[in-house]
């Protein structure tokens, strides 16, 4: 990724920030699912440009990194924000999670290109992006140092063995959902945030590892503007910033009248970082001051850490067993004490009348990273033509999955690798039933070898009729 981004950043350097933008035939208001890279024909994106979108008139941007390149999918989480605030949005349709993602180049091809096409105010560039794209947002802004004003991270923060570190010259707003596997990494980022006076706001939601709701994308885009706000980007409107102040103090009391006093509390804390010299701040100040010494707010900071050693203690032992099966030395009695782990706790998540309970909650979230960690571990098998081992990690994702429609499909793809014909189709077909039928799943190299097979050619005929993109 350090390649990447120093050639964005080259790139940036080169391009004339007066460069008179392109006209362009593009709808406004609405998500254009493809416009292709004027350089680079191969290189593609999404797009969403505001009604009041004018040549004339710059407007801040956002770069939208999905982790399996669903482009458009990655524009509509924040089109209704992107609408409000008035910014453009643009999402690769060609950069995925893994070292064969493809980052590199479409980094490079999107800033080019939307650079040479449209209006885009030089002081207010930003990075997104879910999961593994959350984490390619921030190395982009970590290596281009100032050029980038925010990172809007979801579901997943910092690079792997990467830390914050002082002097981050942008702003990090990190959303993730309260069943999110990631969840303990987001509680790790807030302390070290914290020791290093940084510039951030986390916004816990209701749900798994996914894209935001749009009322956080709201929240976002406007904590974003107060930013620039702050740092001279905005002009400085007294009575924008006494609405959006008003806003947050708002939201915030509804939060604490529902009992939430963790949350509460750390919001009237980044309302006292934000605002600080803006507007008076005197009663958050002492709100804060109020629920720290409470024994409600000292029992959830407490709880919230026992949640996280429960959540350790329920993956860690079987997370460990399964780094073994990379090494195709798979013992059976492991393997299946895995599979165990898994299956039990999908049971225990299946049937919780309340999903939002937090013993369910933790339970959802080590699940989840029991299938990421089986699924992450079959794809590097895949890529390392270690077909065995990926065979038993889609399993595992297949056990786990609320649908193993994926796993199946996976399976098949290493059965075909090993010229395994028979248990291919039954896979596939196994897949099909279960719901998966992708329009360009099929064209996976691995099929090649038995696309003449009449049993193959009819599987597929029924799959174009229900295949998606």
């Amino acid at each position: 990724m350090k390649r990447a981004t120093t050639l964005v950043l080259a790139l940036w350097l080169a391009l004339p920030l007066t460069a008179t933008p392109q006209v362009l035939a593009l709808e406004k208001g609405k998500v254009i699912a493809k416009v292709i890279c004027a350089n680079n024909p191969d290189q593609s994106y999404a797009l969403y440009l505001p009604t009041g979108y004018s040549t004339d008139r710059p407007l801040p941007i956002l770069y939208v990194f999905d982790p399996a390149a669903r482009g458009a999918s990655a524009v509509e989480a924040v089109r209704e924000a992107a609408e409000k605030y008035g910014y453009i949005v643009v999402a690769s349709n060609n950069s995925r999670n893994g070292p064969q993602g493809g980052a590199s180049d479409a980094v490079n091809a999107i800033f080019k290109d939307t650079h040479q096409r449209y209006a885009i105010d030089e002081r207010r560039l930003h990075t997104a992006g879910l999961s593994g794209g959350a984490r390619l947002a921030t190395q982009v802004a970590l290596f281009c140092k100032t050029c980038i004003a925010g990172v809007i991270a979801n579901g997943a923060g910092f690079p792997v063995n990467v830390s914050p570190r002082g002097g981050m010259g942008f702003a990090y707003f990190l959303a993730i959902g309260n069943a999110d596997f990631n969840f303990p990494e987001m509680v790790e980022l807030r302390h070290q945030f914290e020791q290093m006076h940084a510039n951030y706001r986390i916004h816990v939601f209701d749900g798994p590892h996914d894209w935001a709701p749009p009322e956080v994308w709201m929240d976002s885009l406007r904590w974003m503007n107060l930013q620039a706000i702050r740092h001279g980007s905005l002009p400085k409107d007294t009575k924008e910033i006494q609405r959006i102040f008003q806003e947050e103090l708002e939201e915030t009391r509804a939060i604490e009248s529902k009992g939430d006093s963790l949350t509460a509390e750390r919001n009237y804390e980044s309302m006292v970082r934000d605002f600080d010299g803006l507007t008076d701040t005197a009663q958050v100040k002492a709100r804060v001051a109020d629920l720290k010494s409470s024994k409600a707010f000292k029992a959830a900071e407490k709880q919230e850490q026992i949640d996280l050693d429960r959540q350790a203690r329920l993956t860690d032992q079987a997370s460990a067993q399964m780094q073994h099966i990379s090494t195709n030395n798979i013992d059976l009695a492991e393997y299946n004490d895995i599979k165990r782990t898994i299956v039990s706790l999908k049971e225990d998540v299946t049937k919780a009348s309340n999903p939002g309970d937090s013993n369910v909650l933790v339970k959802r979230r080590a699940l989840g990273s029991l299938i990421v960690q089986a699924y992450e571990a079959g794809q590097r098998s895949m890529e390392t033509k270690n077909y065995v081992s990926a065979l038993a990690y889609f399993d595992l994702v297949a056990a786990g999955a609320k649908s193993p429609a994926g796993a199946r499909f996976e399976r098949a793809r290493a059965y075909a690798a090993q010229g395994d014909a028979k248990k291919c189709m039954l896979e596939l077909k196994q897949a099909q039933a279960a719901g998966f039928h992708s329009r360009e799943a099929l064209d996976a190299a691995e099929f090649n070898p038995y696309r003449q097979l009449p049993e193959f050619q009819s599987l597929a005929s029924d799959w174009s009729k229900q295949s998606e993109p």
